[in-house]
This record gives structure tokens, sequence and C-alpha cells, in this order.
């Protein structure tokens, strides 16, 4: 069993200094927690609704930047697994990425594929697949936000093996229906049950130029049953949740059934052709 923590953060675009203070925040909060696996939003350092290219550019960190050295310095004597959405300037490119560290230091990154809204006049979409990772809490996963609506996208992880999807996003109010819980939560429930992983959703709140959010950030167990959820948009508050899960150790759903071994790929052939 892990303890896994997404951190619900107030982001202020026009504040980028205030993004990193909540999010060093929220990391050590979560450690005093107990948590092993801290995911952070989509853009935790720089917030999201840019009026520039300027202004997302000057708010943009890279690999060997003194925030990232902390969090490996955090990560390393604390033996705890980061995952943090960042605005990232790696390869003469800005990306809308997800940073994965533990105590040996940054794993990897994974650029964010499918764009969402006005991010391609900011970032660069990503040509990888979804980043699969061995760490000591086991194989962690992670894209960010817009992805998981791909169901291509999150089978992709399943089949190499991931047991938990670490997923900062930045979930918009753009005029879509609030049910309870959100749909954005229920794709999250359903991506988990589909394909048998704990998925830890970490999103943001608080108001940024007139934008709103979902929040009601989400970690689910590998059934897709939520086992804790944050405020809902009408709450703007930072917010840590926490959850204490087995992660899977196999695909099987019931004694005569497997989400990877009942596949009959040979009869999907079509799709990648549409």
């Amino acid at each position: 069993m892990v303890r896994i923590a997404s951190c619900q953060l107030y982001l202020d675009v026009t504040n980028p200094s205030s993004c990193l203070r909540a999010a060093n925040s929220a990391l050590e909060d979560a450690i005093k927690g107990g948590a092993k696996i801290i995911v952070l939003p989509e853009l935790s350092n720089s917030g999201y609704a840019f009026e520039s290219v300027e202004e997302m550019a000057s708010a943009a960190i890279t690999l060997d930047s003194p925030e990232i050295a902390h969090w490996k310095e955090l990560a390393k004597a604390n033996e705890v697994v980061i995952v943090a959405g960042l605005n990232l300037f790696e390869e003469d490119k800005y990306w809308n990425s997800s940073v994965v560290i533990d105590s040996n230091g940054v794993c990897n990154w994974y650029a964010k594929t499918h764009l969402f809204g006005n991010e391609a006049r900011y970032f660069t979409a990503g040509s990888k697949p979804p980043l699969v990772l061995k760490t000591k809490y086991g194989r962690i996963a992670t894209m960010v936000c817009y992805d998981l609506e791909f169901p291509e996208w999150v089978r992709l992880v399943m089949l190499q093996g991931a047991q938990i999807l670490a997923l900062p996003t930045n979930w918009p109010l753009i005029g879509q229906t609030i049910t309870s819980p959100p749909m954005e939560v229920v794709r999250v429930q359903a991506a988990a049950s589909q394909n048998k992983l704990v998925i830890a959703a970490a999103d943001r709140c608080g108001p940024e130029r007139g934008q709103g959010w979902v929040a009601s950030s989400v970690i689910t167990s590998d059934e897709g049953v939520i086992a804790a959820i944050a405020s809902s948009v009408q709450d703007s508050t930072f917010q840590i949740i926490y959850a204490d899960l087995d992660l899977p150790t196999d695909t099987a759903i019931t004694p005569n059934n497997d989400v990877r071994k009942d596949r009959r790929p040979a009869l999907y052939s079509a799709i990648l052709n549409q």
C-alpha cells in the first residue's frame, strides 16, 4: 500500500513566483502528511491564462533550474516521487510538460500531446508516447489533462505495465454542465476502471483572468472508485487530498477476464486509419 497525494493549488498567471511558493508549500505539507507519490497540477509553476508568448516564456523553467534542484533534494531526503505539471523550456522549445522526480533525481519528462484551447499558441505539441517509469513505489505513468480524453492514449500506459497514472491537469469551466461528480472526474473513473489503473489527478483552483476551474482533484482505485476528491469549483482554497491504495499487480478483473489479455487487436485496426 502506498499513500498518494494530489495537490489542488491556487495558481496566478500574473505572479509565477506565487505559483512556485504554492507548489513548494504543497510538497512540504504532503510529505509531512506521509505521501510517497505527490502530484501537482498542470503548469504549476506559471498558471495557465497567458496573454502573450512573452508572458508564458518569462515563467518557464528548465530541468537544471534551482526550482527543480530543490525538488530533487526534497525527493531524495524524503524518498518520495514528485510528478509536476510544468511550463518547461527544453530542447529550444516550450512545453506543457509533466516532470517525474524521485530520490535519484529527474527520472524523465513528458510533453503534452493533445493541446487544448489556446495552448498551441504557446507550446509545442509532444510527439512521444505517454511516459511510464519504474520507481520505488511501482510503475508510474504520466500524461497531462486533455490527453486522458483519448482512450487509445491511456490504453498505451496499461500496455506498458503502468500501475498508477499521475495526471497534472487544469480542468477549465467552459460552459459545461457541472454534475456531481463532474464529468471530468467521471472520465478519470472510467479510464481507471477500463485499464485497471490507479489514477491521481491534480487540478488547480481559483479564478484567473476571468477563467474558472472545475477543481475536484481526485484519486481513484484501479476499479474506478473514488478514494478521495477535493472541493469543487465553488471553493478556491488550496487543498491536498490523500489516499492509501494498493497498486494493481495484474490486469485481471474476474477469474476469467483480463483487460489486457482479452483484447483482440486484429479487429481494431480500422481505428488507426480514421
